[in-house]
């Protein structure tokens, strides 16, 4: 069902038992707004953010050649350039992270919700391969996830003009139905779990936007790299952690 402009995160199994994970790994994960400013929305959301300075081990759920680990591997490290997080690649599915390549979707699991997954079950699903020219731009996109960064078109400012009949036309095409476009494309996130950050159109969480899929003069292009507050995000999401 995915494509360039159609990559759901996986949402939680369990609500209780996802909360319940991300506020054992991290207290912080807990929403903290101002007096006043929590939105009836808000109410039991809360972040999966990992604990700074965290190693993740990322296996690989079935056969795939060296060549194209190698390659998610170097993609993937990218983002720790910014995160105080370790990623140990290790052998075979016995991971926190654990990558199917096979199929024909992109998607994830959201931070911490990967613990949730039965070891019997892949947490991601990257189809994309080396050679393609998207390759790059779907590795860090998906590993964004496993961060637990979420959408950047949904985020509470980033007041998109959508041509609604034409985006839920352009989808249904597709086979995705209304309620799905809705969830991952319309649905604002939360003020309180953008953690008071900027719109970024530049995000490599951002989706495409295609001009027929707006009212007036408006598109954003497929974005390949992290942008300078994807890393800025990253760097305040998980700092260096002073002993």
């Amino acid at each position: 069902m995915c494509d360039l402009l159609f990559c759901k995160p996986l949402p939680a199994i369990d609500f209780e038992a996802s909360h319940r994970i991300a506020l054992a790994e991290r207290p912080d994960n807990a929403l903290h707004v101002s007096a006043g400013g929590r939105s009836k929305r808000a109410v039991g959301q809360f972040s999966k953010f990992w604990a700074p300075g965290r190693t993740l081990t990322i296996g690989f759920f079935n056969d795939t050649p060296t060549e194209h680990k190698a390659a998610i591997e170097k993609v993937a490290r990218q983002w720790l350039r910014s995160a105080n997080l370790k990623f140990d690649f290790v052998d075979g599915a016995f991971a926190d992270i654990r990558i199917y390549t096979g199929g024909d979707d992109n998607h994830s699991h959201v931070g911490t919700d990967a613990l949730l997954v039965s070891p019997m079950d892949a947490t991601m699903a990257l189809s994309t391969k080396p050679d393609d020219p998207l390759f790059g731009r779907t590795v860090l996109h998906e590993f964004g996830h496993v961060l637990g960064l979420l959408h950047e078109h949904q985020h509470p400012k980033a007041n998109i003009p959508w041509d609604i009949p034409e985006l839920y036309a352009y989808f249904a095409a597709k086979g995705i139905d209304r309620q799905t476009v809705d969830l991952n494309l319309l649905d604002k996130t939360d003020k309180a779990l953008a953690k008071g950050t900027a719109y970024d159109r530049t995000s490599i969480m951002h989706y495409a936007v295609l001009q027929e899929q707006t009212v007036g003069d408006w598109e954003v292009g497929i974005n390949h790299t992290l942008s300078r507050r994807d890393r800025a995000f990253a760097r305040r999401i998980y700092p260096k952690v002073i002993a």
